[in-house]
This record gives C-alpha cells, structure tokens and sequence, in this order.
C-alpha cells in the first residue's frame, strides 16, 4: 500500500510538470523587455578656480548647462532638475553643498538615479577648465570622463556641448536603435513640450535642440518649434530670429511645411515688424513674403506664402465663407525730444528813473524826466533725442479667407496674418486687393525687439 501511495506522488509530479518545448521555441520565449528610461543626476560642480585679472564662471550655471546639455544628448534618459534634487535631499536630512567627494556616487543612490554626473571647476595656468565624471551608482564604476577648457569664461562655456556629447558617448544607442533611424518606442516616447520645459532659457533651448538634431533630426526640429511655441519664459518670449537663420536650421526652414508658421510666431514675439524682418529671413531662402512685393508681382508670388502685418476692418462673406478685409499696418521710427534731468531757470529785472532841469537865459528854461523798466527770465535744461515706434497704414488692402468665424479677431487690433496668396481683385477707384488664404494669425508682441 506504501509503495502504491509513492508510485501516485511521482505519477501527480510528472503530470504537473509542463512538457519540454522544442529549443528554438526556448529560445524565443525570454522575451527581453525594453530597457527602462535611465534617470540622470547632475550635482553641482566644486569650484575650484582661482580669479585672477578675469571673471570666472558660476558653478551653478555650468550644472544648469549639463543639464540641459545631458537632455538634448539624444541618450533616452531623464534629467533630475536641481529643485526636485533639492527636495530630495532635503527630505534625508542632507543638503547639496554636503555632495562633495566620494559621496557623489551615494548621492545618486539616495535619490534614485541611475546615473550622476559632476566635476570641478579649476584654473590651470591661464586656462579655465570643467572636468566631468559620470558615474553608474548601482556598482560606482565610472563609466567616462572629459574635460572642457578655455581661455575665458565665455569660450568654456561654448565647449561644454561638446565635453557632454563625448561623457555620454558610451550610453549612445546603436545605429539601428537610433531613434533618428526608427519608428519605435524610442521616437515614440519623445515629448517636445516635455523637453522646452525643461530648458531654462530660450537661448539654451534652441541650443539643446540643435544638439539632439545631430543625431535625431525629426526629434530635434520639433524641439526647436516647442522652444519658439512655449509660453511664459523667465525673460521673454523666443526672439532669437538672427540665430536660427545663421546657416544651421537653413534645410530645416527652405524645406519644413510648418516653418512660415514657425516663422511668424518669432517675428510676432519680436513685435511684428515684418519690414524689418523679412530680409533677414529671406537671407536662408525661407519661402515667406511681404504683401508688397506679391502685388508688384502677383503672377509670380501666386500660391506663396505672405505675411501681413494689418488692422481687420470687417468681415463678409466670400463665396459662401467668412473673409477678413485687413488694412495693413507698419511700424516706423519717429524721434521726439525728451527732457534728462533738472531745468535751470534764470530771472532777472531792473528798473529806473532820471530827472533833469536845464535854465538858460537866452532861451528860457527847459524841464525833462524818464524812466524806465526791463525784467527778463531764462530756462535751461538737457533734452535727448528718443525714438518711438509709430504705427501707420501703408494704404495696401487684403482679403483673407477664413476657415470660419474667429471671436478673438477684434476689429482695429493689429495682427499678424500668415496666408497663401491667391492673386488679386480690383476694389475701390481700381486699387488692387490682395487675396489671401489664412492660414494662422499672432498678435504681435508691444515691445519692439530691433
């Protein structure tokens, strides 16, 4: 009966055991799963420079740079920013000024990054110098260094990019992972919003995305539309119009479809000068025009795109849809005299009074008398020449088509209209009026950026 009782317990094993698959089934079935995104650290630099005649650099915006350098790197990571970094810290009883030496590796671990970048800031000789570490804080071993170096504070500052790209090197994916080559999760997971908010300034935002366009180009122009799209920088809207047309973003801008769009919302956030602006973009064969040159020439500017800076007079139906009459506006500069400083004034006033009698005997006697009175004042003061940016109608009119009514189009306010030109049309004595396809609208920033 005992032996009937065992031979049962090997029988219920065996049966419970699932049966062995084929070896090429077993291979397949370890499925790996996509690595996580990597979370990197970026502590505060030690500064260890010693000024001299020159300034030095602040080590606190060297780690702000990293950061934004590590983000734009293309390397899927997340980047903890100094405040969350703060927080954490400060949550274990520790402070960011106690990071210093080895336990720039513990750090890491304590906030739970994967990664942690840091450094010193030093003078060697006559040379300011960044020398960068990254660590993994799972095993501490270091996975690279660089060092960025330059004259002054100013050229470090410049080679900083260039000093990240080769620490990150090793954390690269492989080509054919690369999200510029693939469709995958990789490029899927990008967030453009996500990464200008990141950014501290536009300056640095456009700079970061030019980074990740060397290696991402899709990745890094929409970086750069959600730069110049955001709202709400620190010091100001994305004006930086002479930067993008230098050269780099040039294939970006004479081929993108969304780049007249991109282009107008800078020249509205540097004022709406379109005047003034248009030439400059224009140097980088960027296919955007002024409503001048499309009614010298309307053959060929037809089916381009136009910028006008106008006031909407009305709106009326044409065939069948909602049309904006714009009468279009420019800014030009007229000077006024501005008093600087105190006014000195000057008074002054006098009078008098003479009496004279004269007797002869030959001819008698003779009697006189006058006065007289004068007063006078005078003002002094410095004045300086100011200029104001006027506002006036260039007399050239438009008709722009809209996709539907628009509300927040108020009648007398300026805004920028970006549109295809479609030809023209006779209006009142003759004038030709320019037809238009609007395509988007800004209203232009009240502050002039020349």
């Amino acid at each position: 009966m005992r032996s009937c009782f065992l031979l049962l317990i090997a029988c219920a094993c065996a049966t419970a055991a699932p049966p062995p698959k084929p070896a090429g089934e077993t291979a397949a079935t370890p499925a790996r799963e996509p690595a996580a995104t990597r979370i990197v650290s970026v502590l505060e630099l030690r500064n260890k420079q010693q000024l001299r005649d020159g300034p030095g650099i602040d080590a606190g915006y060297v780690a702000d740079r990293l950061r934004a350098e590590v983000l734009g790197a293309g390397i899927d990571a997340r980047v903890i920013s100094r405040e969350n970094m703060l927080v954490l810290l400060q949550a274990q009883g520790k402070q960011l000024a106690d990071c210093e030496g080895e336990c720039e590796v513990e750090t890491g671990r304590r906030i739970g990054a994967d990664l942690v970048v840091s450094g010193e800031i030093l003078r060697v000789g006559e040379s300011l110098k960044a020398s960068l570490r990254l660590h993994e804080t799972r095993s501490g071993t270091l996975v690279a260094a660089a060092t960025a170096a330059g004259s002054t504070a100013e050229e470090l500052d410049s080679r900083l990019g260039s000093a990240v790209r080769q620490l990150v090197a090793p954390l690269q994916r492989p080509s054919s992972a690369s999200p510029a080559r693939s469709s995958g999760r990789g490029a899927a997971s990008f967030d453009p919003r996500v990464f200008a908010a990141s950014q501290p300034s536009p300056w640095e935002c456009e700079t970061a995305a030019r980074r990740l366009h060397e290696t991402a180009p899709e990745q890094g122009w929409a970086a750069l539309v959600a730069c110049i799209e955001r709202q709400g920088w620190p010091r100001g809207d994305f004006t930086y119009l002479e930067r993008i047309t230098t050269g780099f973003w040039d294939q970006d801008l004479t081929t993108r479809p969304d780049a007249p769009r991109v282009i107008a919302r800078i020249i509205a956030s540097r004022g709406g000068d379109v005047e003034g602006d248009i030439p400059l973009v224009q140097k980088s064969r960027v296919p955007l025009f002024t409503l001048a040159a499309a009614l010298r020439q309307p053959d060929v500017y037809k089916g381009r795109w136009v910028l006008v800076r106008g006031a909407l007079s009305e709106i009326r139906q044409d065939a069948g849809k909602p049309a904006a009459m714009v009468r279009e506006t420019s800014l030009r500069a007229t000077a006024r005299e501005v008093q600087v400083g105190n006014v000195s004034r000057w008074d002054r006033s006098s009078t008098g009074s003479s009496q004279g009698e004269v007797s002869t005997t030959r001819y008698g006697d003779a009697r006189g008398s006058s006065k007289y009175a004068s007063s006078g004042r005078s003002e002094f003061s410095t004045v300086k020449q100011k200029f104001d940016n006027e506002r006036v109608e260039t007399g050239r009119l438009a008709l722009g088509r809209l996709a539907q009514a628009d509300p927040f189009l108020e009648p007398e306010k300026d805004f920028l209209f970006l549109g295809r030109f479609e030809g023209t049309s006779a209006g009142r004595d003759q004038q030709p009026v320019a037809l238009l396809s609007i395509a988007g609208y800004f209203q232009p920033n009240a502050l002039l950026v020349q």
